[in-house]
């Protein structure tokens, strides 16, 4: 067995979890909020995601729309959906948008929490 490096961040073990619904097996993602959406808001969602959490203030995003625009505009065609962007907040001490189960993931893992717990808490 090769040691060193990072663990792998899905379980090894077949039946504990369906993996396959989380498009971010790096972040915990509840698959619940996929039925909220569309296929294009789902879509969005994800990208603004994803940009958030490997954005240079993980898990913030810029509140200016037209830079947000420019963010997202190689990821997605056209505008974000206002459904889409009623899920993010507005931090008012930073001035940044952010997706709440997203920072409270993001302050646990800091904080020393396991990743594979998080992965499957659906309380976030």
């Amino acid at each position: 067995m090769p040691r060193g490096g990072t663990p792998p961040l899905v379980p090894m073990w077949p039946g504990v979890c369906v993996v396959e619904k989380n498009p971010f097996p790096f972040f915990p993602f509840n698959p619940r909020w996929r039925e909220q959406f569309s296929a294009t808001e789902f879509q969005v969602f994800c990208v603004l995601l994803r940009l958030a959490w490997v954005s240079p203030r993980p898990c913030f995003l810029p509140a200016d729309e037209l830079e947000l625009a420019r963010l997202t505009e190689s990821h997605v065609r056209g505008d974000i959906p206002p459904r889409v962007m009623s899920y993010f907040k507005f931090h008012e001490r930073l001035g940044l948008l952010y997706f709440p189960p997203q920072l409270r993931a993001l302050q646990r893992l800091i904080g020393g929490e396991d990743l594979y717990a998080l992965l499957w808490d659906d309380r976030l």
